[in-house]
């Protein structure tokens, strides 16, 4: 049954029309479009807000973006169908007109990367926004990725990953003001296509097979089967963590095939019980790239570990429910629940729960499987991708290292003879 949180925006005398807020302290804020207008085939229908209505600085901003999407959603309505938004050249408007052009490949991704590139957005905004395209070069490129890079505190470590998603992001925007014959972002685009950034270091951390041995018994006796039988499910499978347990997505109305509502979201794409076949064979379509992960649990001496504590009649409906909400896990709570498991087990604390496809294919790699049958495995679409998460193995130096001793031998033979 949904649950429903109100705290409407006149109880902060804003002017905010379209405003919902969701949970129990209105800790998201979402507009959503006017219910006839979205029938009638208006997008966005629901469009997320980072800013927070307990703070009063924040306010002008709510206002600011639920009338400027009212506007847009009533211009659409009254025939305009979305005519062409004034272009000031700055950058913020840039990042405006790619987050809501219908051409714009922000549109087409999936509702919890739109959430990631908006935060990304929003510090794009508010550090160079007010900065004309016609007056960026090089320079200025160069400089911010620099600034971006900064440690947040004094000898801390630098912050390039966060520098990089800021250049990449940039590229994108100039890359579709290009297509969209916007000015100037033809000639940002041929300069930042010629320009390079260094990128942070690729991990080398891996969840390894006695990692998991150790996590799986310290959670069943602290009472989460559910982490001992994702954590297995991961390892075994090679599946990601969202594969295995599922995510909770915005959800405004229509009809939908799981019955798990909460709070304006629904659970979706995770492991459902009927997934496992009556030959203990489970089969999933991956959320990221859309391939069938097909494993044999019957070869998978973990998870039977864990599956076997599972009692029949709870064998119905999401695979791994969290035991403290009885529903699937809420957004980081597996990976934080995860972590306590996890240091009573002894696993350091740079080794996280999503290190465990690395861990899987790196032991997959290490017992001499070809690259081709672990990458059909993972459910990747490239090699390059499997290789990327094959981490510190030596399964496959020692075999080149063995054929060229066995070569030496022979040589050795054919020159004595």
């Amino acid at each position: 049954m949904e649950e429903k949180t109100s705290m409407p925006s006149s109880k902060f005398h804003l002017n905010a029309p379209g405003l919902k807020p969701r949970g129990k302290n209105a800790e998201r804020l979402y507009w959503a479009a006017r219910a006839d207008i979205a029938k009638a085939g208006y997008t966005p229908r629901l469009v997320r807000l980072h800013y927070d209505i307990h703070d009063p600085a924040d306010h002008r901003l709510i206002e600011a973006a639920c009338q400027r999407l009212d506007a847009e959603m009533k211009a659409w309505a009254s025939g305009h169908k979305r005519s062409v938004p004034f272009f000031d050249g700055t950058v913020l408007a840039l990042s405006r007109r790619y987050q809501t052009d219908p051409a714009s490949p922000f549109l087409e991704h999936k509702w919890n990367w739109r959430d990631r590139e908006t935060r990304i957005l929003k510090t794009i905004e508010g550090a160079f926004g007010a900065r004309s395209l016609a007056s960026l070069g090089n320079t200025d490129f160069k400089r911010w990725y620099e600034a971006a890079k900064q440690p947040k505190k004094p000898g801390a470590k630098e912050r390039i990953d966060r520098a990089v998603k800021i250049i990449k992001l940039l590229r994108q925007m100039v890359t579709f003001g290009a297509a969209a014959e916007l000015p100037h972002c033809e000639r940002l685009h041929g300069i930042l296509s010629k320009m390079r950034f260094k990128g942070g270091a690729r991990s080398r951390l891996k969840l390894e097979r006695h990692h998991v041995e150790a996590f799986i018994p310290a959670a069943i006796d602290a009472g989460r089967l559910s982490l001992a039988f994702g954590t297995a499910l991961q390892f075994e499978t090679m599946m990601r963590q969202k594969d295995v347990i599922g995510e909770w997505e915005p959800f405004t109305s229509g009809a939908h095939d799981v019955e798990l509502v909460l709070n304006g979201n629904r659970w979706v794409n995770g492991l459902m019980w009927t997934d496992i076949s009556p030959s203990m064979v489970i089969k999933k379509d991956t959320t990221k790239t859309g391939a069938t992960v097909v494993a044999d649990l019957k070869l998978c001496p973990l998870v039977l570990q864990v599956l076997r504590l599972v009692p029949p009649d709870r064998r119905v409906g999401p695979l791994i429910i969290d035991e403290n909400s009885g529903r699937p896990y809420a957004e980081d709570a597996y990976a934080r629940e995860w972590r306590l498991i996890a240091r009573s087990a002894g696993i350091p604390d740079e080794v996280k729960n999503m290190h465990a496809r690395a861990g899987a294919i790196s032991e997959a790699d290490d017992a001499l499987a070809p690259i081709e049958e672990i990458q059909s495995s993972a459910g990747h679409t490239q090699a390059s991708t499997t290789r990327r998460y094959i981490r510190g193995t030596i399964g496959k130096s020692r075999h080149v290292a063995e054929l060229r001793q066995l070569h030496r031998d022979r040589k050795q033979d054919e020159n004595e003879k």
